[in-house]
């Protein structure tokens, strides 16, 4: 019993170091010259719009984002893959009966839950990638809804690996925002996790302002932007074909997708991750400066 004591306490603070260096690389990451011209035009454009006009835009793109989230919520698959995460959980403590009472696991034994519903995902985006770099018309059309289900379903997915049932207000709107903060780019993205940091411990309910109250809501354009870019060149590649395969076009988009879903999976299961040592009083005050 003592081993697997001492044995616990190491993958805690395995876990613990991964999240400190994560969090190095945020805040020292350098933009490329790509990202800041891409800002630089999204931000002209839409300095052409009146502020009504951008608000009803991004309100639009939050009710559309609102209810995908609560399709993917209310599906026969979801409510299969809570059964299963509750089952691993139980491999745990057997009194385990429901996704809360998944909080009561140390961070190692969450964390372990977490990475197996990240590694399905990371291979349905791979599936989904290459999929769409078959350049049908009906796989390019669906591609951006595709990957935007598949990863707000990963922020679900890591949640209920953490006890947290995405489909409470709070929690939905939490999931959404860490969509949003993992898909904006990496220049910005230590500004949104100092603030969900920040909220870390607090009942704080702010319902659904995704993208209409951020700091830089024009941002988030860039990764929909990408996409596009991304379907364009896989159109115009699609006809080279080896052995009547088009193998660049799938290898792209397949690469592509899975580094999306890596970046979405990372910064929630490392929110989460965080989440936990708060919540826990796991973080003394030098860990808290650190972090």
């Amino acid at each position: 019993m003592r081993g697997r004591t001492v044995s616990n306490i190491s993958r805690e603070e395995q876990w613990k170091h991964k999240l400190s260096q994560w969090e190095e690389k945020l805040y020292t990451y350098e933009p490329s010259q790509f990202s800041d011209t891409l800002d630089h035009w999204v931000d002209k454009a839409f300095d052409l719009l009146s502020d009504d006009k951008k608000d009803l835009f991004f309100a639009q793109i939050d009710t559309w984002l609102f209810h995908l989230h609560g399709i993917i919520q209310q599906s026969s698959f979801q409510q299969q893959a809570e059964e299963r995460i509750v089952n691993m959980a139980r491999s745990y403590r057997e009194d385990i009966e429901r996704i809360e009472d998944i909080r009561e696991l140390p961070l190692s034994q969450k964390a372990f839950i977490a990475e197996q519903q990240i590694a399905k995902q990371k291979l349905y985006s791979v599936i989904q990638g290459s999929m769409t770099g078959t350049a049908k018309l009906s796989t390019l059309a669906i591609d951006i809804p595709a990957f935007a289900a598949l990863n707000i379903r990963t922020t679900q997915l890591v949640a209920m690996s953490y006890g947290y049932r995405a489909s409470t207000p709070l929690e939905m709107v939490k999931s959404l925002q860490l969509f949003y903060g993992a898909t904006i780019p990496k220049k910005y993205q230590h500004e949104r996790w100092e603030t969900l940091k920040s909220e870390l411990g607090q009942d704080i309910d702010h319902y659904f302002d995704v993208l209409t109250d951020k700091d830089h809501p024009t941002v988030w354009l860039q990764q929909p932007l990408l996409h596009l870019i991304k379907l364009l060149f896989v159109a115009i590649i699609g006809r080279q074909k080896v052995n009547n395969v088009p193998l660049l076009g799938m290898i792209t988009t397949a690469g592509t997708n899975y580094y999306w879903t890596k970046e979405v999976s990372e910064f929630s299961h490392y929110y989460y991750m965080m989440r936990h040592l708060v919540e826990n009083g796991e973080l003394d005050e030098s860990e808290c400066e650190m972090f």
